[in-house]
């Protein structure tokens, strides 16, 4: 792929990095919550400095320390539908619109999401679990960078896929680390529907792509 130089997309959208590099190394695209390649290997695209997010992965059973109904009451706002919403990024050490800040207990290895109104606990995630969904899903990652993607007279994108890294071990230790830094936000993604129950579209667990070697304690330079 290196010597190949630039090639053409072969889908358009977000997934058309994923997608187009997984049709180089002749993989079928999967939705299965298993690792890419083999069962062994997860894969991931990025273009080289772009600081966009990516979701490592969702999870909120049985971190909430209120009723999310009553979440969404307290610190939620009206979308253009009307509907009471809350839809956030909330990082360490910052207090984002809704007052949602999240804090790092170390001694317990917790993540906790608190209001700067109050001190009682909105939600709480060990970081161990959280270690243990990435290693259910990326215990290995094979990271692509691209050092260039360009865009073409009929506007359709080429990537030249130059660059690898395979990561692996990932470490309580550098979750913590990355969450201090801001690397690592959680994204709240919930609302009321008009019956007043909760629609909750999982709490997803964001990176920049840049940083994911962040979380791995080997990284081994593959091309």
């Amino acid at each position: 792929m290196k010597d190949k130089s630039y090639v053409t997309s072969l889908r358009k959208g977000p997934t058309k990095i994923g997608y187009t590099l997984e049709r180089e190394l002749d993989l079928k695209e999967n939705n299965v919550a298993i690792p890419d390649v083999g069962g062994r290997v997860e894969l991931k695209a990025s273009r080289r400095n772009v600081s966009s997010l990516i979701t490592l992965f969702t999870f909120n059973i049985g971190v909430w320390q209120i009723p999310q109904k009553t979440l969404i009451e307290d610190y939620g706002y009206q979308d253009e539908s009307g509907r009471l919403t809350l839809y956030n990024l909330v990082r360490v050490g910052e207090v984002n619109t809704q007052g949602l800040t999240l804090r790092i207990d170390e001694k317990n290895n917790e993540v906790h999401l608190t209001h700067e109104s109050s001190p009682t606990l909105i939600a709480v995630w060990s970081v161990y679990t959280i270690v243990g969904k990435i290693l259910n899903k990326t215990e290995r990652l094979l990271l692509i960078s691209l050092a260039d993607s360009r865009i073409r007279e009929d506007k359709k994108e080429e990537f030249h896929f130059n660059e690898a890294y395979l990561l692996t071990d990932p470490k309580p230790q550098n979750f913590i680390e990355s969450f201090k830094k801001g690397s690592i936000v959680i994204d709240i993604r919930m609302h009321l529907k008009p019956n007043k129950t909760v629609r909750n579209h999982g709490t997803g667990f964001r990176i920049r792509e840049i940083d994911i070697p962040l979380l791995y304690a080997t990284r081994r330079n593959l091309i």
